[in-house]
C-alpha cells in the first residue's frame, strides 16, 4: 500500500463519516434530480473486506455509480437524496447492538424514512431499532 492508497483510506475513515457528516454527504443539483427508488431497486448491498474499525466509506457518486456498497455507503446516497428533496430533518444514525461503542450499522432517516442498506420504510428511527436487533442509535443531525 503506498502513502496516497494510505492517505485515502484515512480520509475516509467511517468514524470521520459521524464526526463530520457534511463532508461526506453529496451536493449539487444532481442528488435533487436523481432517481434514488429506481436506483435503491438495483442497489446490491455488499460488506466490504474491511468492515469494522478498519471500514472505509465511499463518495455517494462512487456507490451510485457501482450499484454496490455497505450501508454507511448506502445511506450517505440517502442522505444526499433525501437532503436535495429538502426531506427535513435528515439525519445519519449509527446503530449498536450493546452498550459497547461498536457501531454494527448505519442509516440515514428524514422526517418519515429510514434508510437501510437497500430498504426504504416508513418508520421513525425509534421503530427501525424496536424490529430490529440494535438496541441504540447514535444520530447526527444534517439539517
Amino acid at each position: 500500500m503506498n502513502l496516497r492508497t494510505l492517505w485515502s483510506a484515512v480520509a475516509r475513515w467511517t468514524p470521520w463519516v459521524f464526526v463530520a457528516p457534511r463532508r461526506y454527504v453529496g451536493r449539487g443539483t444532481k442528488w435533487g434530480t436523481f432517481d434514488f427508488e429506481s436506483w435503491t431497486e438495483r442497489y446490491e448491498w455488499r460488506e466490504d473486506e474491511w468492515n469494522g474499525w478498519f471500514d472505509v466509506a465511499r463518495t455517494p457518486g462512487e456507490t451510485v455509480e457501482a450499484e454496490t456498497g455497505d450501508c454507511e455507503d448506502y445511506a450517505l446516497v440517502a442522505a444526499s437524496w433525501a437532503l436535495a428533496r429538502g426531506r427535513t430533518p435528515v439525519g445519519l444514525g449509527f446503530c449498536f447492538t450493546s452498550r459497547l461503542p461498536v457501531p454494527r450499522h448505519a442509516i440515514a432517516y428524514d422526517r418519515d424514512r429510514v434508510y437501510s442498506s437497500g430498504e426504504v420504510r416508513e418508520e421513525s428511527v425509534d421503530a427501525f431499532l424496536d424490529r430490529t436487533e440494535y438496541t441504540w442509535a447514535l444520530r447526527r443531525r444534517l439539517a
